[in-house]
């Protein structure tokens, strides 16, 4: 479930980079610039996220199986 949490959590991001570019380019008239911008930016942190997240899954599995196989 973890991975479907992680997924949404970039695919938000993306959606939101793209609402606020759009409503900063209407805004001030910048056509394509803004939501470009962002959508790349909130990509870049979604993905950043998602590795952390994978990370912090692959170590919690990682100690756990050291723990089954040292028998604690």
């Amino acid at each position: 479930m973890r991975g479907w949490s992680a997924s949404g959590d970039l695919l938000a991001s993306v959606v939101a980079g793209l609402l606020m570019g759009l409503a900063l380019d209407a805004w001030l008239g910048t056509s394509p610039w803004f939501v470009v911008v962002l959508i790349i930016a909130a990509a870049i942190g979604g993905f950043m996220k998602l590795k952390a997240e994978s990370s912090a899954a692959i170590d919690l599995h990682a100690a756990e199986a050291i723990r089954i196989r040292d028998g604690l």
